[in-house]
């Protein structure tokens, strides 16, 4: 049951912002304060954006997969992991951290916290 809370939670949040980012570049830009400095900025943005969107999609599928569940939460850790090394390299080289990274950290610490935690969990039912 936890972990289909869990999924369920993800999967809402992720595709979520994936839908919005995907479809509306500007709108999640704005969103999280990032402003275009490239050409090929929204066709970034949308890349990494339907990324979030399968994932989230993924994280549904799996409330009902069993076998998904857990490539699923191996895929957020990997990711959210990727992340906070990143934002922690930019914090100290760069000193970005402020209000809105602090957040959007604290989001993904949580993410994967848990999905690690769901990951190395060994009563997986297969």
């Amino acid at each position: 049951m936890l972990d289909k809370i869990f999924l369920f939670i993800f999967g809402i949040e992720w595709f979520g912002f994936g839908i919005l980012g995907l479809f509306f570049p500007e709108i999640i830009s704005n969103l999280i304060g990032i402003s275009q400095t490239s050409d090929i900025y929204i066709n970034e943005t949308r890349a990494w954006y339907s990324f979030f969107t399968i994932l989230g999609l993924m994280s549904l599928f799996s409330i009902y997969r069993v076998r998904l569940r857990k490539k699923v939460y191996l895929t957020f850790s990997i990711l959210m992991g990727s992340f906070l090394v990143g934002r922690s390299i930019s914090f100290f080289l760069d000193n970005s951290f402020g209000t809105g990274t602090a957040l959007i950290f604290a989001n993904e610490l949580i993410v994967f916290v848990i999905a690690y935690w769901r990951y190395t969990k060994r009563d997986f039912i297969f």
